[in-house]
């Protein structure tokens, strides 16, 4: 399956006439009075993420349950992370709607100067950017998250409406469970957003790397959970939808960098923080960081880049947890310490520039408010939080990043399709 190819714009504009009625709309309006919410779109909006899901493991899995969610609902060749395409970073922008220059996690381990060392902490204290489900109870929309990176607590005084700490222990089935549970429910505080992460495809792909078969049987495991969720969407009725997203992808990888033994003599007071295939370095004086630069530039292949020479696409540089400079490994090579590694090598890792291929995550959609069988080449993680806004009839946070994609939007609420199995598939995924 080849690889997708960027498109030139974000999709289509708003037809004439709506844009007529939206100027005499405000022109209509009183001086400073605030333009009403869009209308929703979707009554439920529930948003999964699978962790390392890559863009072609469903056509090489033959995942059933998503090609028919592409087929009946939207979806995009490759959904593009963050930098660095990593899971805490990546959940942090699917979640915002910002890059992590705004929202502050950098990633899955870094440095703030003046608070210390972030190492996967979930305490939403670490934010600096609205989540979707404080967007939403302040809209006054109720939610349910069942692990999400950095969900559990209030943030700014607000939290979700119910929650569940994580737990290594919780198997993805369970989650499944509890989120059709909350679909099932009628009072009036029920969620009207949900969201939730599962293991997914991430360990295995880690373990025995992107191009195994243990990956493909791990997928079509993820792919029969999500059909019977999917299947609860439907059943909800009443304007529901189902968005499933990954945080990254995966790379194959045979070779191991030890900042510890690469930064010898003056640079060894440098302090290094990595997280797959990017390291952030942090440095206590001006000749240690240049022993690091002397020292870094030798490694064959290797990107390395001073805090202030830091590329603006890359959306990274916050001058209080970035670091004085940034490595990115090159391709096939990951930033490792400890015997650790050398006892348990990975043959798949992630963390490297979202313009790799082998970084980009899926991105599928079914249910109200979608346009059906729209389909996008690429889509921006920055653009879930805000499309699931559009959906729910709340305005995201002023000023930030994304833009719900307009071509993959219905512009009526449709009344989605009777999820059919294709010929000679039988009833669908157990």
């Amino acid at each position: 399956m080849p690889s997708p190819t960027l498109p030139d714009g974000r999709g289509r504009g708003r037809p004439v006439l709506g844009a007529v009625a939206a100027l005499l709309a405000l022109v209509a309006a009183p001086a400073g009075a605030a333009s009403p919410p869009p209308a929703p779109l979707a009554d439920t909006v529930v948003l999964v993420s699978v962790d390392g899901m890559r863009w072609d493991y469903p056509a090489r899995a033959g995942a059933v349950t998503l090609e028919r969610m592409a087929r009946q609902g939207i979806s995009a060749g490759g959904l593009v992370p963050c930098f660095p395409a990593s899971t805490f970073p990546a959940h942090a922008t699917l979640a915002t709607g910002v890059f992590p220059d705004r929202h502050g996690i950098l990633n899955n381990e870094f440095l703030d100067r003046e608070r210390g060392e972030y190492r996967r902490d979930d305490d939403p204290s670490w934010l600096l950017a609205e989540p979707l489900w404080v967007t939403a109870e302040r809209r006054g929309v109720r939610t349910a998250v069942f692990h999400w990176v950095l969900s559990y607590g209030a943030w700014r005084g607000v939290a979700a409406a119910r929650s569940v700490p994580f737990s290594g222990e919780t198997g993805d089935a369970e989650k499944i469970a509890r989120i059709i549970a909350w679909l099932g429910d009628r009072g009036s505080d029920r969620p009207r957003l949900i969201l939730s992460y599962l293991h997914g495809v991430d360990g295995i792909g880690h373990r025995e790397g992107p191009g195994s078969v243990e990956v493909l049987r791990a997928v079509r495991r993820t792919d029969r959970l999500l059909g019977r969720l999917l299947r609860a969407v439907q059943a909800r009725g009443g304007g529901a939808a189902l968005i499933v997203v990954s945080d990254h992808g995966m790379a194959a990888v045979s070779r191991v960098l030890r900042p510890d033994r690469l930064l010898r003599g003056r640079a060894r007071g440098v302090r290094v923080l990595s997280t797959g295939a990017t390291a952030n370095l942090y440095c206590p004086d001006a000749g240690a960081c240049a022993a690091a630069l002397a020292a870094l530039t030798r490694v064959p292949g290797l990107t390395l880049f001073r805090q202030e020479d830091l590329p603006p696409t890359l959306r990274y540089r916050l001058p209080s947890r970035t670091g004085d400079l940034v490595a990115i490994a090159p391709e096939g090579s990951y930033f490792g310490a400890g015997e650790r590694s050398a006892r348990e090598p990975p043959r798949g890792m992630h963390g490297y520039r979202p313009e790799e291929p082998a970084m980009r995550g899926i991105f599928y959609a079914w249910g109200s408010g979608l346009k059906a069988g729209a389909r996008r080449d690429l889509l921006p993680a920055v653009d879930v939080a805000p499309l699931v806004c559009r959906l729910l009839g709340i305005r995201p946070p002023p000023g930030i990043d994304g833009h719900a994609p307009a071509d993959l939007i219905a512009e009526v609420i449709p009344s989605p399709a009777p999820l059919r199995p294709p010929p000679g598939r039988g009833s669908g995924p157990p």
